[in-house]
């Protein structure tokens, strides 16, 4: 079976289109590129911006021109917010986020296979380590929780992704195990709302912890800063690196009129005491953060504000978006910024943002730092850092092996080096 999956958004979605091809195992998929003749395509889609559903469109006509004969499955956010417009686009089937766990018996059958109870997940919370989805992984994902309860104005998710639940956390801990077995070097939470995950007595950060006691890597997506705690913080203390020092943590705005308008739940206060904590407490400790050029009713002394936030947060990387209406959400309702306001606010974020990040890395030019290989490009190895710098190296290495790199040049937002050392773990 000629398989092409095609992933839009969010690292929720990528594990859930991973997990999905192990699924399928019973179809002895071949991946493959759209172009190259799919027998399947499935579209993960997004819906959290009006470009992520202008790419979610777009991808569906592509798989269409280019598979004429296949089996079209769109899945995801945009297939819960227009199931209609994507059939007519050519989707063969649209199983919206509500129905996601009834996705691989939807294919299989399609196809003549019955769904194999031992192989077809009770939920949305597919474990790619249990079902042999592998594929010599440097880096796995592990989905522990789903769906957000908090209402942020300017958001949809909560409608599309529904209400939360949370993974219990021996499933987790399972599929950490087997992972871990198969070579996985580093294991990554991630949800929709990471930190409010209660499948854990002790919360995200007991499932840190344990995670950690079984000697793995462990990273953290992004998680909501009210949801970042003392807790979460002395657990990444005690066991870092291998806890990676690395929080991103969506700020949004640095106007605190408007974290309370769209609905945030921590102040500019609360922000900067929870990141001064963690650069004192977590040794090596980076941050990155999002912010939203142009929300509504925003002053230009507020998006003064916001500049000079991130100038004293000192943030190693910042994802600059340009706010858009989305229908159905209490924001949209707002009096809107004028677009060439917006654009010409997201340039000055997107421009500041650049040079805090060389500010932050160019002092790392000459210095040793560990990489952890994730992939070769040609002669070039690429990875990252334990505080989630990019790294591009020369020199001997392989995929899967920690190494000692040497800062030679920054690009954009990559180290660039040489590998100097294979780096020692201890005994586990």
């Amino acid at each position: 079976m000629r398989l092409s999956v095609r992933t839009l958004g969010c690292k929720v979605n990528q594990v859930e289109s991973d997990a999905l091809v192990g699924l399928l195992k019973a179809l002895d998929p071949v991946v493959v590129p759209l172009e190259a003749g799919a027998d399947l395509v499935v579209i993960n889609t997004c819906a959290v911006t009006t470009s992520a559903e202008s790419d979610a469109r777009k991808e569906v006509r592509r798989a269409r021109r280019a598979n004429p004969e296949a089996f079209v499955v769109v899945t995801g956010c945009y297939a819960e917010l227009a199931p209609e417009l994507l059939a007519e686009l050519g989707a063969d089937a649209v199983v919206p986020n509500r129905r996601k766990a009834e996705l691989p018996g939807i294919i299989l059958q399609r196809f003549g296979l019955p769904a194999d109870p031992l192989t077809t997940p009770p939920n949305e919370f597919w474990g790619a380590g249990e079902r042999g989805l592998l594929n010599n992984y440097v880096r796995a994902f592990i989905k522990v929780q789903d769906g957000c309860n908090a209402g942020c104005a300017y958001c949809i998710i909560p409608r599309l992704r529904g209400r939360e639940r949370h993974r219990e956390y021996r499933d987790a801990l399972e599929e950490a195990r087997a992972l871990l077995r198969a070579g996985v070097q580093e294991i990554v939470l991630t949800g929709v709302r990471l930190g409010s995950y209660r499948g854990h007595p002790g919360g995200i950060a007991g499932l840190v912890e344990e995670l950690a006691g079984m000697g793995a890597k462990v990273r953290l997506s992004s998680i909501e800063p009210e949801d970042t705690g003392e807790e979460l913080l002395q657990v990444m203390r005690r066991f870092a690196p291998q806890v990676r020092p690395h929080l991103h943590l969506s700020l949004q705005t640095g106007s605190d009129r408007l974290l309370a308008l769209m609905g945030r739940r921590y102040s500019k206060a609360y922000y900067r005491a929870l990141v001064e904590r963690a650069y004192d407490l977590i040794p090596g400790f980076a941050l990155t953060t999002d912010v939203i050029a142009g929300l509504p009713t925003e002053t230009e002394a507020e998006h003064q504000e916001t500049l000079a936030f991130l100038e004293e947060l000192r943030p190693s990387r910042v994802h600059v978006f340009t706010y858009t209406p989305r229908p159905k959400t209490r924001a949209a309702s707002l009096p809107q910024v004028p677009l060439e306001v917006r654009k010409r606010r997201n340039r000055e974020l997107t421009l500041l943002a650049q040079r805090l990040a060389e500010e932050r890395m160019r002092p790392l030019l000459g210095s040793r730092v560990e990489v952890l290989v994730e992939s070769f490009r040609g002669d070039r190895a690429y990875g990252h850092t334990p505080d989630y710098y990019q790294a591009e190296l020369t020199g001997p290495a392989r995929v899967g092996q920690t190494v000692w790199a040497r800062v030679e040049a920054v690009a954009g937002y990559t180290l660039q080096g040489r590998v100097e050392a294979l780096k020692e773990e201890p005994a586990s």
